[in-house]
């Protein structure tokens, strides 16, 4: 069996799966449910002294799941941080939930918000988890919707403070001076400067960083003509369609610095979890999934990664772990044609004896380049095609392989990294 222990910022966890910010970390009530389940951290509720104890709208989750089977997943979350005074929090739950996370070998991580960019009032509940008996402490810089704070002087709470690397490096430093416990710093995806915040973090000692939060957004009931839910904008929990782009923001963290990163965001699966540690994470955290498919889907999740990684022969999380950052690159830097050729030197192949004449391709393809002959199967135009690949991915069949048209040789078949043709026919 697979060894699924994993370490980050010097603290060990029995496995990298852990509960993200959210309600399963308020109340020991909701803990219990998520920690039974084998969970290797827990990430509390974010606690905060912003502007008195947050009032949510109630109803306060929409769910779009009525609107079309591919937003089953996906809902308008206008809750905010935690509904119970800070202090009630950490001196009667918080020590509750810190011992359950004690007796099941579970992380204790607190998440906790201070007032925009006034550093001292997050170094302030820093020392508070500290005494607490954190085992790492939690930032959470960049909320959805925290940016519309109760009173003006907030305005800066929530995602403006984790697009400016100043101003993390400010808050971090603080932090990290005020106490011994390691200090993790929560980023926002509607930063376009991840890296360079990411080296504010690392270069201000910050031990390492959480990304990524949600995004914001809302929703319109067309049969209504009025808002779904609220009429702002708020949270917005993607699903497993959020993964790519918050694949990629956390490849931009890992590949530029040395302290490690807690994957965030669209993991629904086993191999979800995957995909985060071989792009560098040591630990995940989850969180729509839970309100999606119940708290059994992470028993779920941690027996699936345990499967593959024995089907794959990896023994530890350390034997995957990262190792696609070191081919992340930017698309100007990948080998192209100069000029692109007409007509197309990659073109697909159909497999015959596989394909079912469905149809699919051709009537998918974007430039009406395939049609089928119930005889011969897929016919390519080539005056059409592009070498897009498209049919590849939309074949029910897996009947399709991407191929150069000079020697027949497979760029690409559907699985890992197409072929450098370009660089390797100089």
């Amino acid at each position: 069996m697979a060894d699924l222990r994993t370490e980050m910022c010097g603290v060990k966890f029995k496995n990298p799966v852990c509960v993200s910010s959210n309600d399963f970390g308020e109340t020991l009530h909701m803990a219990k449910r998520v920690v039974k389940q084998g969970i290797g951290g827990l990430v509390s509720k974010t606690v905060h002294k912003i502007d008195g104890v947050h009032r949510w709208p109630r109803p306060y989750f929409y769910s779009l799941r009525r609107f079309g089977k591919e937003l089953r997943d996906t809902w308008i979350c206008s809750e905010m941080f935690s509904h119970i005074p800070y202090e009630k929090w950490r001196d009667e739950i918080a020590p509750r939930i810190r011992d359950l996370c004690k007796e099941n070998d579970v992380v204790f991580i607190p998440s906790i918000s201070g007032i925009g960019t006034q550093a001292e009032t997050w170094a302030e509940l820093c020392v508070d988890m500290e005494k607490l008996g954190a085992d790492i402490i939690e930032l959470d810089t960049g909320g959805p919707h925290a940016t519309f704070g109760a009173e003006a002087k907030h305005k800066e709470v929530g995602a403006p403070l984790a697009l400016d690397p100043e101003k993390a490096y400010e808050v971090t430093k603080a932090c990290v001076e005020a106490v011994k416990t390691p200090i993790m710093f929560k980023m926002t995806p509607q930063c376009v400067r991840m890296a360079e915040v990411a080296l504010a973090i690392e270069k201000a000692g910050g031990h390492a960083i959480s990304a990524n939060n949600a995004f914001y957004g809302t929703w319109i009931d067309h049969e209504t003509g009025t808002f779904y839910g609220g009429p702002f904008s708020c949270g917005a929990l993607i699903g497993r369609a959020w993964q790519p782009f918050s694949l990629a923001k956390v490849l931009e963290i890992t590949a530029t610095v040395k302290i490690p990163c807690s994957g965030i965001g669209g993991i629904f699966t086993w191999d979800d979890v995957v995909r985060y540690i071989m792009a560098g994470c040591p630990t995940v955290q989850l969180c729509s999934v839970i309100y999606s498919r119940g708290v059994d889907v992470l028993r779920e999740i941690i027996d699936g990664l345990n499967e593959f990684m024995d089907r794959k022969g990896y023994k530890t999380i350390k034997d995957m772990l990262g190792i696609c950052v070191p081919r992340f690159m930017y698309l100007r830097d990948f080998p192209r044609e100069n000029p692109m050729q007409h007509p197309s030197p990659i073109i697909p192949k159909f497999d015959l004896d596989k394909c079912n004449r469905c149809g699919t391709c051709a009537k998918l393809c974007p430039y009406g380049a395939l049609t089928v002959d119930e005889d011969e199967g897929p016919q390519i135009n080539d005056e059409y095609c592009m070498g897009c690949g498209w049919c590849l991915g939309n074949c029910p069949k897996q009947a399709v392989t991407m191929i150069k048209r000079d020697t027949g040789e497979v760029v690409w078949n559907g699985y890992g990294e197409i072929k450098r043709w370009v660089e390797e026919s100089k």
